[in-house]
């Protein structure tokens, strides 16, 4: 049913415009403005939209995942030419590019998870889900890297609103790749099976994918574990340049990512030939806080800290990986676009407090604190994965 090969690509080309947009519209406020402060709050909008994922969920599971992909990805390319219009004509318009740009990152949290619930109605068989979601973590690493190294060739050679205009035309080119996917995909809506899809309370829908969280083994645990490590992600994020200033080179920071991703990718590589189960999930989690642990007593070393750090990517890959598969499998139709929101809202919820709060400090405390602190939140969602019900599989 699924054009595999022709939906790679629609996936590669969005993520693409993705990354050049969040590239370009901080760099254009940069700019612009010069203030620091400005384009904080912009990322902060970002990330807000992120974390209300949550109330997303009825509106996506109340019509087909095919419409809500394809209508969320039209929307969204119709405001990136929108955006590049008013960098051509209106610059100083901050306001209005701010808010076009927090309705874009809004659309992409629509598309985002009813691109992937497409994957379980038109992938049946587990094994190939699991192939499929493997495939599409590489796509994302690799893409944005790619995206990063585009934006700085792009703002080097044009302008903002040309480059702007740029990943407008990926966006529309991705809309092309997705319709041709997703052709013979029919355009059902899954069929509600209780009570609750029935009601009209809005309140109740958006909640509703919370409770089936909570009856879930497996979601309700996996949901308290994305939380611990929705404050990780952000410090380490925060971290990576410190080390980098502190050893003496900038050029160390891109190094840092990339080991990441190199270690992440080779990670997809294996994860994506394994069946995905519970205890899998729990020991690559909570093995992950031993390279996290070791940078402690390497701080002034870059090979050994490089090394380390692309440990953590692959061991990350195999939680990441596996995680999204069970989450699939596990989770009704009529309930994946909230199951998927809610589970976004926890990833994300912790984004904003752990910013300062690594900020902060890394500015008072050291390194070697924070490195401790982020290591016991890995660990402790690496444990409480262990109480998940391996039924399930």
């Amino acid at each position: 049913m699924l054009e595999k090969k022709t939906y790679l690509l629609s996936r590669a080309t969005m993520l693409l415009s993705n990354s050049l947009f969040g590239m370009i519209i901080i760099w254009w406020l940069q700019t612009q403005t010069g203030k620091s402060s400005l384009v904080g709050l912009t990322n902060a909008i970002f990330s807000i939209t992120a974390a209300l994922s949550i109330f997303y969920g009825p509106i996506i599971d109340k019509h087909s995942f095919k419409r809500a992909s394809q209508t969320s990805l039209l929307v969204q390319t119709i405001l990136l030419f929108l955006l590049a219009a008013v960098m051509f004509w209106l610059s100083h318009d901050i306001v209005l590019t701010i808010l076009i740009s927090a309705v874009l990152s809004m659309c992409d949290e629509f598309f985002s998870p009813a691109d992937r619930a497409i994957l379980k109605e038109s992938v049946p068989s587990k094994k190939d889900l699991n192939s499929l979601i493997s495939k599409l973590s590489m796509i994302d690493q690799v893409v944005n890297i790619a995206g990063t190294a585009l934006s700085g060739v792009l703002l080097s050679l044009l302008i903002a609103g040309q480059s702007m205009l740029v990943c407008s035309c990926l966006s529309l080119i991705s809309i092309f790749f997705l319709y041709i996917a997703l052709r013979k995909i029919p355009s059902t809506k899954p069929q509600a099976n209780d009570t609750d899809d029935k009601t009209n309370n809005y309140r109740a829908k958006v909640f509703s994918g919370l409770k089936y969280i909570r009856q879930n083994r497996f979601l309700k645990y996996y949901f308290w574990s994305c939380i611990c490590y929705s404050f990780v992600s952000p410090a380490l994020i925060i971290l990576l340049p410190k080390l980098a200033d502190k050893l003496g080179s900038a050029g160390l920071y891109s190094t840092f990512y990339l080991c990441f991703v190199g270690g992440f990718l080779l990670g997809t590589l294996i994860s994506g030939k394994l069946t995905p189960t519970v205890k899998t999930i729990s020991y690559t989690w909570m093995l992950s806080t031993i390279p996290l642990l070791m940078m402690i007593f390497f701080l002034s070393n870059w090979l050994a800290l490089s090394v380390l750090i692309a440990l953590f990517g692959f061991l990350t890959s195999f939680q990441n990986i596996l995680s999204e598969s069970m989450i699939q499998i596990t989770t009704e139709d009529a309930y994946l676009g909230r199951v998927l929101t809610t589970i976004r809202t926890s990833t994300s919820i912790g984004g904003p407090i752990s910013s300062v709060v690594a900020g902060i400090m890394l500015d008072h405390s050291g390194d070697q604190i924070l490195i401790i602190l982020c290591a016991i939140f890995v660990l402790i969602g690496g444990i409480n994965m262990l109480f998940a019900k391996e039924a399930a599989n």
